[in-house]
């Protein structure tokens, strides 16, 4: 097989996908989830049929496009957890969304998988999908472009190692909006689309269950992506009150690729 590299090299010269400017809307966050620690563990779970979910994009090109937004005719929205904390709530979350039988992305930290590989398997293996969030969890607009190609690189070699694939989405860290040099560093690293959102759960301030559940329902819309946290005890708490509020407003809850294909 070619290596992505060499398809790379053989791109050189073919038309830019333009992506948002830096001056488009969004707030720019800072660490919010903290970083976990880049401990290893021998603990490497082995390949599931459900990993097929992470298959690397099929396309090549030199700069990546920043999705905030799905189709605004189809009542979908995408749920996104941000991947990281106590691997005790990312279960009991997972177990909730099972529950209510609904399927989400999770966008994983690199050295969050390293340290607690067997997540790979839980999260891929009930049908939820598993994407790149970047090795450390940098914020990612104040870095260079060589590191911001390593965080990105190096998450998704992480999440080839307990895959076998690097997942077709990615996340920037740290900020909502993406600057032309992660978009670059992107490509450079395989992926198509940068994904961004456009509902902020707020979660990770850790408020009321009610000020989650509202940021949620106030903001969604057809094609909404819906950006939330594992490793926070307040996401649990809520939501069984956001499923039941986006049953109600006729949104039907779904991973990236349901709601992007």
């Amino acid at each position: 097989m070619v290596s992505r590299r060499a398809l790379l090299a053989a791109a050189a010269g073919s038309a830019l996908v333009a992506g948002c400017s830096d001056g488009s809307a969004g707030s720019t966050a800072t660490n919010r989830s903290g970083s976990p620690a880049a401990t290893t563990s021998s603990r490497t779970p082995t390949p599931t049929a459900a990993s097929a979910t992470t298959t690397a994009p099929s396309r090549v090109v030199s700069e990546a496009v920043e999705v905030r937004h799905g189709s605004r005719t189809a009542p979908l929205v995408a749920l996104t957890f941000h991947g990281a904390g106590d691997p005790a709530l990312a279960k009991a979350l997972l177990r909730q969304l099972e529950t209510h039988r609904v399927h989400a992305t999770v966008m994983a930290v690199g050295t969050w998988l390293r340290a607690e590989p067997a997540m790979a398997r839980r999260i891929t293996s009930a049908g939820h999908e598993l994407g790149n969030h970047t090795l450390h969890h940098y914020a990612m607009r104040t870095l260079a472009p060589r590191t911001t190609f390593d965080e990105i690189d190096g998450c998704a070699r992480v999440l080839r190692h307990l895959t076998g694939g690097e997942g077709t989405w990615f996340r920037a860290s740290g900020t909502q909006a993406t600057t032309p040099t992660i978009r670059r560093a992107a490509a450079r690293a395989g992926y198509t689309r940068c994904i961004s959102y456009d509902v902020d759960g707020l979660d990770w301030e850790d408020p009321t269950a009610a000020t989650v559940t509202n940021a949620v329902l106030d903001g969604a819309r057809k094609g909404s992506i819906i950006s939330l946290h594992l490793g926070h005890p307040v996401t649990i708490d809520a939501l069984p009150d956001v499923l039941a509020g986006l049953h109600d407003r006729g949104l039907k809850p779904v991973t990236l690729t349901e709601l992007l294909a």
